[in-house]
């Protein structure tokens, strides 16, 4: 008869031994899953956690005890499985008992229920030894070792993915903040904010970050397979180098700026938008913060700081690792899966009927993980209230200017003033007395004056929809005001309002921005806007649509309108469009300024309104041909028009002129390509060309190409200003000036207008001079993951080298681990032969021993 072997699989060993090694098993998965969740409870609350801490209050201290004392509960469940697996039953009994007792004590008692079930397991496998039983130990079974080298593919597939994400998906207020700064100070502040955005948001108030750290890590664990460590060392691999990318970047920003003088920091580029980078990911959480603390140095605010980035960051490194551990639970449920299916499919009964996938336990852990695995895909709704409708409020003062300047551009200010808005839930009660300016604003990239004075640099970055409050005196006061302000424009506008800002101006008061939430476009907004005011208004010769794509500013509330000297302190609306440039000569013109503007209805006063008045400035010297009294009004020392249709049956603004307005001289500054990756030689053209039938003289082209702020980053081929004279420049010719610029870092820059200046002689022999200046031109470079990694390396030599250790240091400990792993199977599979060997003849007779269970091979022991 054969001889028993000394080692055996565990699947080959008793029920009650199987069983009570499962059990130890799932007491010890039991404990470690509780203090991955109290652990994770901890990061989740660190701010508050943490200073509950110092000061000794019981949740806390529960949650510290909670994780500790799962961890080391469950350490004792790995040990009493392998004792019982070396049939060691005497020390896993007490083993059992003692951990039963800590799990009662530091760990929540559910580990002390499973760890006292599991001391009468073993109980009841002691009870049915027999001191004959053979001596076999049991080895634990060996889990899948996955993919040759699957640890480093899964990094790299996962980091790649992470990378790839965040450069392409960078949500558009940081997208902004990049585009801005990062033709400044070079390359790696896009690295840097892209590495911001995936370490420091919070995933639990950002769905598509948690979304993103949950498939990085069941990617990596997936490919890593095998052990459930493998998942967890990816996961925090993959954390890791996103933090050390985000380091190196750092990095090399402090060291470009500390080796010279403090870059100036260039205006924003056209589109930026101060609201989307306030409300986006990692300021949503700091600035509620900084709104809140006293003085940017206050500890207290600090310590908030810090506690907040290392939640975000924490929570971040627990997704990835869970998900990593939960993939390789995955790989491993689907191996077993796999072989349960084989078996099915080739039909041994002995193994259809004693193995099942209650037998399982990774198997059902993988498959309840699959099951949970759509809840991280559900998606995120939002819903916004239409906006609320009243009916048409009391007497007001509406007032429309348009100014013709002399290259034709028609500047609209449209303004109504001293509206009743008390029927759209906009009272002005006590809470804007202290106010010099509460209004809600739609600035569509247009640089014009707010009221009657030019917009600071702050409203000219505020291109998105925004509550914009300026209160004088008490900070505390102030802000009980304007909250109670943005509670009126909320329900009168049907949005919700977040505060972004809250700035002290010094003498001038305490400024607060609030932002929609959730965003709505400028279109959307203005449309919102406009549905407070009077249906019979001037307001209703405009259509939003038909202006979304000029430049424009709108704004209703408290706005600083002053006319004619008098200051108007109630509910006010102020309009400013810029439309269209028109073309004239000298002549007679006939104007229409329905047709100018492409106002939709004709021009006629609102009954309700007290004062309804059109005014139209032209060029001193313009003639104007029409009737002058006693309405409509011709002011020649002004050059005004002036039509009051509150008391005239015009339905239209209609008159004809004669004044040299600029020939059709066109000037373009053109980049191309317009976008390209970082390193992109770009050729900029400066194109005038003549449309007239007429002819110009002295003509001056002048470009300054751009500002010093990206002499670092913008090479410039010839660099310097240039500059281009002609004589003439006869109708239907055109002048080109060109020249070539290469970016080396990521990012939008924005290169200075070029001017033109040249001379035109009118019909009536008089020499006019004209300056027409471009506008900005744009180019945008791009930069990915790749650009990224071979940037860093060649920008940090020689210590960059360090980045090649994991890609040449991996394969070699992989393959060290598997000739080792194969070394100790071949061991294991020659001793297993040696002791199953034909026993010798005279044993052929030998009754056969009690079975100790089923599922065992018994066989009395070799002989001495």
């Amino acid at each position: 008869m054969a001889q028993v072997p000394p080692y055996q699989a565990l699947k080959e060993a008793p029920t009650e031994i199987r069983r009570a090694a499962t059990v130890a098993l799932v007491c010890s998965s039991v404990s470690r899953a509780i203090g991955i969740l109290t652990s994770t409870i901890i990061i989740a609350t660190l701010p508050t956690w943490f200073p509950g801490l110092l000061a000794y209050q019981p949740l806390p201290i529960a949650l510290v005890v909670l994780t500790v004392g799962s961890a080391i509960v469950g350490g004792k469940g790995s040990r009493i499985r392998e004792r019982i697996a070396s049939r060691d039953f005497e020390k896993a009994r007490s083993a059992s008992l003692s951990a039963a007792i800590l799990g009662f004590i530091i760990a929540g008692g559910v580990p002390g229920i499973l760890y006292l079930y599991l001391y009468t397991r073993v109980g009841n496998v002691m009870v049915k030894r027999r001191p004959d039983d053979p001596k076999t130990i049991y080895l634990l079974p060996h889990p899948s070792e996955g993919l040759f080298l699957g640890r480093y593919i899964g990094w790299a597939a996962a980091y790649l993915l992470v990378l790839y994400v965040g450069y392409t998906q960078l949500p558009t207020g940081l997208r902004g903040v990049s585009n801005w700064l990062s033709p400044v100070l070079g390359v790696h502040f896009n690295t840097l904010i892209v590495a911001v955005y995936l370490i420091f948001t919070n995933p639990l108030s950002y769905p598509p970050v948690l979304q993103l750290w949950i498939t990085a890590g069941l990617l990596g664990g997936v490919i890593a397979g095998g052990k459930v460590g493998r998942g967890f060392m990816v996961g925090l691999a993959v954390f890791l180098s996103t933090l050390g990318a985000m380091g190196l970047a750092a990095l090399s920003i402090f060291r470009g700026v500390t080796s010279g003088a403090f870059p100036n920091i260039p205006p924003p580029p056209p589109g930026f938008s101060l609201i989307a980078a306030a409300t986006g990911p990692v300021a949503s959480d700091l600035l509620p913060l900084f709104l809140q603390a006293s003085s940017p140095t206050d500890p207290a605010f600090i310590q908030s700081m810090a506690l907040t980035l290392a939640r975000n960051a924490g929570l971040i490194f627990a997704i990835v690792t869970i998900s990593g551990r939960a993939a390789s639970l995955i790989w491993l449920g689907s191996i077993d899966l796999a072989k349960y299916v084989l078996v099915l499919i080739h039909g041994k009964p002995g193994l259809k009927e004693n193995r099942t996938i209650v037998d399982r336990p990774v198997l059902k852990t993988a498959v309840i993980l699959l099951m949970l695995l759509p809840i991280f895909a559900i998606p995120h709704f939002s819903t916004t209230s239409p906006p609320f409708q009243a009916p048409v409020p009391g007497p007001y003062e509406q007032r429309l200017d348009v100014a013709l300047g002399m290259l034709g551009a028609p500047n609209t200010t449209l303004q109504l003033t001293n509206l009743d808005l008390s029927s759209k839930g906009l009272i002005q009660n006590n809470n804007y007395a202290g106010a010099n300016i509460a209004a809600f604003i739609v600035n569509n990239n247009d640089s014009q004056a707010l009221g009657n004075g030019q917009q600071s640099q702050m409203l000219q970055i505020i291109s998105q929809p925004a509550l914009i409050t300026v209160y004088a005196g008490d900070p505390k006061t102030a802000a009980a005001e304007s909250a109670a302000v943005e509670a009126q424009f909320s329900q009168a506008l049907g949005v919700q309002f977040t505060t972004i800002f809250s700035l002290s101006m010094g003498g001038q008061g305490t400024a607060t921005i609030y932002a929609p939430n959730p965003e709505i476009s400028n279109y959307d907004a203005l449309t919102k806007l406009m549905a407070l005011l009077p249906s019979q208004s001037f307001s209703s010769l405009i259509t939003p649509a038909n202006i979304q794509n000029m430049k424009y500013f709108a704004a209703i509330g408290i706005v600083p309108i002053t006319i004619n000297g008098v200051k108007f302190n109630g509910f006010s609306f102020d309009m400013n469009i810029q439309f269209p440039r028109q073309y004239f000569k000298g002549g007679i013109h006939q104007l229409d300024l329905k047709t100018l503007l492409g106002f939709q209805n004709n021009i006629v006063g609102d009954p309700a309104a007290n004062v309804s008045l059109v005014s139209m400035s032209f060029q001193p010297g313009t003639v104007l041909y029409s009737p002058l009294f006693p309405n409509p009004f011709y002011n020649n020392a002004t050059s005004t028009y002036y039509l009051n249709v509150t008391s005239s049956s015009r339905p239209d603004f209609v008159a004809k002129f004669n004044y040299p307005f600029a020939p059709d001289i066109v000037i373009q500054k053109t980049s191309t390509p317009a976008l390209g990756p970082v390193g992109t030689t770009h050729i900029v053209v400066v194109t005038i060309q003549n449309l007239d039938n007429v002819t110009v003289t002295n003509l001056n082209i002048n470009d300054a190409q751009t500002s010093s702020n990206y002499a670092q980053t913008l090479q410039i081929s010839p660099s310097g200003a240039q500059a281009l004279q002609a004589a003439i420049l006869a109708p239907g010719n055109s002048l080109t000036l060109s020249y070539t610029v290469t970016t080396g870092s990521s990012g939008v820059y924005v290169l200075s207008p070029a001017r033109v200046n040249f001379f035109w002689t009118a019909p009536n022999s008089t020499k006019i001079s004209y300056t027409i200046n471009t506008d900005p031109t744009e180019i945008t470079s791009l930069m990915g993951p790749v650009t990224q990694f071979t940037r860093t390396f060649t920008d940090f030599q020689p210590y960059s080298f360090l980045l090649l250790i994991p890609l040449l240091l991996t394969p070699v400990i992989e393959t060290y681990r598997l000739i080792k792993r194969r070394s100790q199977r071949k061991k294991e599979k020659e001793m297993q032969s040696f002791y199953s060997a034909p026993s010798p003849p005279s044993s052929q007779g030998l009754p056969k021993s009690p079975d100790s269970g089923a599922g065992s091979t018994t066989n009395n022991p070799p002989p001495p």
